[in-house]
């Protein structure tokens, strides 16, 4: 079914687009976040801890005196004791007046103002980032004209946020756990429709063989009318359609219309096929047909209406029709369908009393009917189905079988869900 495979992938495409939309938004918040938060320490080089995220220490490894300055070598080393990395630092050093750095290792250097008494040192590509309990050391070269012993340096770097980013990490991870269970869900689903599927079809095919058997013993005893049951049912079905019923009420309907005629089979051929006038009693007896189909078809409570259309498809909107006598909408909707789309297929097939009407006569007989034989709300659909020409198609579809009575018999393609396009 075409209609099932597309709403089947559009559903994937929607799940799978949700996914990975959910995923895009996460990890834009994650991103806006994760480097939020600046530290921006003066850290003491005595050994003191003045912060609980980053310390720093510094040792003098070469001094010597070279004219009249000093040129000195410090290593400096900073240490992360957060919980967090520490990433895309900088330090910023405070040097004597005309001191000058000649050389630096694991760090590049620049001047911060015009005094050229602070210098910015920048770690190279490798050092960008400090994890957590790791360090990172680097040195500078300096001269000097006085001796110099640095105990302080300013420490600017960018924290991850670990709490908060964690959190969001497990949000991630639950919303994708949450998708993944939608969509296995989605599968298992999909997996037991088609299960289901099949076995509606099985239980289609088991109703139609029951149905064909029936069809066939009514075509036998009414040669003039094969195929009656079916166009019949194709016409109810539609009616059902544009009356926007649900899809298993068109399928009921389809198959209440096959049957509705099977109580004929209790009428001596004799009768039923009688072209002269009938008696009162043989008229009864053709007319028992709706309460012998009532009782024959009692067992089949599975398909809904199926009975009542046998028994009541014959009653008239103004209450005048039989079995019962019923009134408007006291019959049964699948009856009143029913009886509309019987009595056009009726009008329009030949009969061993008479011929075919035209078109526009039985438009006229069908109006004519409207709220006193038929149900007003559903004779505007039988009209709209013959002049828009659906009920050509269906006789066209169905010639064929007319002429090889053999040959007549309803097939799953036939049922509402495949034929009416659902």
């Amino acid at each position: 079914m075409k209609t099932d495979k597309s709403i089947n992938f559009f559903l994937m495409f929607i799940a799978i687009l949700m996914m990975l939309t959910t995923a895009y938004y996460v990890n834009r918040i994650a991103l806006r976040n994760n480097v939020s938060l600046k530290v921006d320490e003066a850290l003491s080089l005595t050994g003191a801890r003045l912060t609980d995220k980053v310390y720093a220490t510094v040792e003098k490894t070469k001094s010597n005196k070279v004219g009249k300055n000093e040129r000195e070598e410090f290593e400096f080393n900073i240490i992360n004791i957060g919980d967090n990395a520490l990433n895309n630092w900088n330090v910023y050093l405070t040097i004597p007046k005309g001191a000058k750095i000649e050389s630096s290792w694991n760090v590049e250097y620049s001047y911060y103002n015009d005094e050229r008494d602070m210098v910015v040192l920048t770690p190279d590509y490798y050092y960008l980032s400090i994890n957590p309990m790791e360090y990172v050391d680097f040195g500078v070269f300096m001269s000097t004209p006085v001796q110099y012993f640095p105990t302080e340096i300013r420490f600017v770097g960018y924290q991850l946020l670990g709490t908060y980013y964690t959190q969001i990490n497990r949000t991630l991870g639950i919303i994708y756990l949450f998708w993944l269970i939608a969509f296995i869900g989605f599968l298992v689903t999909k997996f037991n429709l088609r299960s289901y599927r099949e076995k509606q079809k099985n239980d289609v095919k088991l109703i139609l063989q029951s149905m064909n058997t029936f069809i066939s013993f009514i075509d036998a005893k009414d040669p003039y009318t094969r195929g009656h049951s079916k166009r019949v049912a194709m016409y109810a079905a539609e009616i059902a359609k544009r009356m926007q019923l649900s899809e298993d009420e068109i399928q009921n309907i389809y198959y209440a219309g096959l049957l509705h005629d099977a109580g004929k089979i209790s009428v001596p051929d004799a009768v039923l096929n009688k072209p002269g006038k009938l008696s009162d009693e043989e008229r009864a007896l053709i007319q028992n047909h709706t309460v012998a189909g009532g009782k024959m078809l009692k067992q089949m409570s599975s398909i809904r209406g199926i009975r009542e259309t046998a028994l009541y498809h014959h009653e008239r909107y103004d209450g005048n029709g039989y079995p019962e006598g019923l009134k408007g909408e006291s019959i049964p909707l699948y009856a009143r369908i029913v009886g509309v789309a019987d009595s056009y297929d009726a009008m329009s097939s030949n009969r061993v009393y008479r011929r075919h009407l035209n078109k526009d006569d039985i438009i006229e007989e069908i109006q004519k009917g409207s709220g006193t034989q038929f149900d007003p709300d559903i004779v505007k659909y039988m009209v709209d189905m013959i002049n828009d020409g659906y009920v050509n198609v269906v006789k066209m579809e169905t010639a064929d079988n007319d002429e090889h009575s053999s040959d007549f018999h309803i097939t799953e393609s036939d049922v509402p869900g495949v034929y009416m396009g659902y």
